[in-house]
Protein backbone atom coordinates (compact mmCIF):
# COMPACT_ATOMS: atom_id res chain seq x y z
CA UNK A 1 0.00 0.00 0.00
CA UNK A 2 0.81 3.34 -1.21
CA UNK A 3 1.39 6.64 0.56
CA UNK A 4 -1.68 8.11 -1.31
CA UNK A 5 -3.23 5.12 -0.03
CA UNK A 6 -2.70 5.01 3.11
CA UNK A 7 -3.85 8.71 3.27
CA UNK A 8 -6.97 7.88 1.87
CA UNK A 9 -7.98 5.45 4.06
CA UNK A 10 -6.92 7.28 6.95
CA UNK A 11 -9.14 10.26 5.80
CA UNK A 12 -12.33 8.07 4.48
CA UNK A 13 -14.77 8.40 7.44
CA UNK A 14 -16.13 5.78 8.67
CA UNK A 15 -18.59 3.25 7.38
CA UNK A 16 -19.83 3.39 4.07
CA UNK A 17 -21.39 0.19 2.32
CA UNK A 18 -19.73 -2.15 -0.22
CA UNK A 19 -20.43 -2.53 -3.93
CA UNK A 20 -22.46 -5.83 -2.90
CA UNK A 21 -24.53 -3.67 -0.29
CA UNK A 22 -25.21 -0.47 -3.05
CA UNK A 23 -26.20 -2.64 -5.98
CA UNK A 24 -28.84 -4.02 -3.47
CA UNK A 25 -30.36 -0.59 -2.48
CA UNK A 26 -30.19 0.51 -6.27
CA UNK A 27 -32.16 -3.24 -6.97
CA UNK A 28 -34.95 -1.32 -4.74
CA UNK A 29 -34.71 1.83 -6.35
CA UNK A 30 -31.92 3.91 -4.96
CA UNK A 31 -30.27 6.36 -6.53
CA UNK A 32 -26.76 6.72 -7.43
CA UNK A 33 -25.12 10.04 -7.36
CA UNK A 34 -21.48 10.86 -9.07
CA UNK A 35 -19.90 13.37 -6.85
CA UNK A 36 -16.61 13.44 -9.32
CA UNK A 37 -15.97 16.16 -11.49
CA UNK A 38 -17.08 16.16 -15.51
CA UNK A 39 -13.66 15.07 -16.17
CA UNK A 40 -13.54 11.52 -14.09
CA UNK A 41 -17.15 10.97 -15.11
CA UNK A 42 -16.32 11.27 -18.37
CA UNK A 43 -12.97 9.28 -18.30
CA UNK A 44 -15.61 5.95 -16.44
CA UNK A 45 -18.24 5.85 -14.73
CA UNK A 46 -21.25 3.46 -13.48
CA UNK A 47 -24.24 2.92 -15.79
CA UNK A 48 -27.16 5.06 -14.83
CA UNK A 49 -25.31 7.56 -12.08
CA UNK A 50 -26.41 10.64 -11.71
CA UNK A 51 -23.40 13.34 -11.83
CA UNK A 52 -23.93 15.92 -9.36
CA UNK A 53 -21.74 18.44 -8.25
CA UNK A 54 -20.71 18.01 -4.07
CA UNK A 55 -21.34 21.61 -3.12
CA UNK A 56 -24.62 22.01 -4.44
CA UNK A 57 -25.86 18.68 -3.05
CA UNK A 58 -24.97 20.01 0.30
CA UNK A 59 -27.13 22.98 -0.25
CA UNK A 60 -29.87 21.38 -1.27
CA UNK A 61 -30.64 17.83 -2.39
CA UNK A 62 -34.12 17.88 -3.79
CA UNK A 63 -32.73 20.60 -6.76
CA UNK A 64 -29.33 19.15 -7.35
CA UNK A 65 -30.97 15.16 -7.38
CA UNK A 66 -33.98 15.52 -7.94
CA UNK A 67 -33.99 18.28 -10.11
CA UNK A 68 -37.13 19.99 -7.87
CA UNK A 69 -38.97 16.90 -9.83
CA UNK A 70 -42.37 16.99 -7.12
CA UNK A 71 -43.15 13.51 -7.98
CA UNK A 72 -39.76 12.27 -7.15
CA UNK A 73 -39.46 9.25 -4.64
CA UNK A 74 -37.23 10.95 -2.04
CA UNK A 75 -38.07 8.41 0.20
CA UNK A 76 -35.39 5.92 -1.50
CA UNK A 77 -31.98 5.93 -0.30
CA UNK A 78 -29.26 8.08 -2.17
CA UNK A 79 -25.77 6.14 -3.13
CA UNK A 80 -22.99 8.25 -3.44
CA UNK A 81 -20.13 7.52 -5.15
CA UNK A 82 -16.39 8.99 -5.89
CA UNK A 83 -13.17 7.97 -7.00
CA UNK A 84 -11.82 6.50 -3.09
CA UNK A 85 -14.92 6.86 -1.08
CA UNK A 86 -13.18 10.13 -0.13
CA UNK A 87 -15.44 13.05 -1.17
CA UNK A 88 -18.38 11.15 -1.09
CA UNK A 89 -17.86 10.01 2.74
CA UNK A 90 -18.13 13.42 3.56
CA UNK A 91 -20.85 14.32 1.73
CA UNK A 92 -22.94 12.03 3.55
CA UNK A 93 -23.63 14.33 6.11
CA UNK A 94 -24.98 16.67 4.47
CA UNK A 95 -27.49 14.81 2.83
CA UNK A 96 -28.68 13.23 5.75
CA UNK A 97 -29.09 16.68 7.58
CA UNK A 98 -31.80 17.28 4.95
CA UNK A 99 -33.51 14.54 5.95
CA UNK A 100 -32.88 12.00 3.36
CA UNK A 101 -31.33 8.83 3.70
CA UNK A 102 -27.78 7.85 2.41
CA UNK A 103 -24.83 6.29 2.32
CA UNK A 104 -21.32 6.05 0.02
CA UNK A 105 -19.31 3.39 -1.55
CA UNK A 106 -16.80 2.51 0.45
CA UNK A 107 -13.80 2.41 -2.02
CA UNK A 108 -15.37 3.87 -4.65
CA UNK A 109 -15.47 3.45 -8.40
CA UNK A 110 -12.35 1.89 -7.40
CA UNK A 111 -14.23 -0.93 -5.59
CA UNK A 112 -16.72 -0.84 -7.92
CA UNK A 113 -14.27 -1.62 -11.05
CA UNK A 114 -12.59 -4.33 -8.75
CA UNK A 115 -15.59 -6.01 -8.14
CA UNK A 116 -15.90 -7.19 -11.73
CA UNK A 117 -18.85 -4.20 -12.15
CA UNK A 118 -19.22 -2.62 -15.12
CA UNK A 119 -17.78 1.12 -16.15
CA UNK A 120 -18.26 3.12 -19.16
CA UNK A 121 -16.87 6.02 -20.28
CA UNK A 122 -18.94 9.27 -21.76
CA UNK A 123 -20.87 12.25 -21.08
CA UNK A 124 -23.89 12.45 -18.63
CA UNK A 125 -27.38 11.70 -20.28
CA UNK A 126 -29.83 14.58 -20.15
CA UNK A 127 -32.86 13.90 -17.76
Amino acid sequence: MGFRDRLINKMTPEGGISVDEALQLLAKGGVLCDVRTLGEYEAGHVPGARLVDVSELSKNVMDTVYEGDPFAETENPIVLICDTGLRSGHAVAAVRAQGFTCEFVHGGILAWRDSGQVIIPGPPRRR
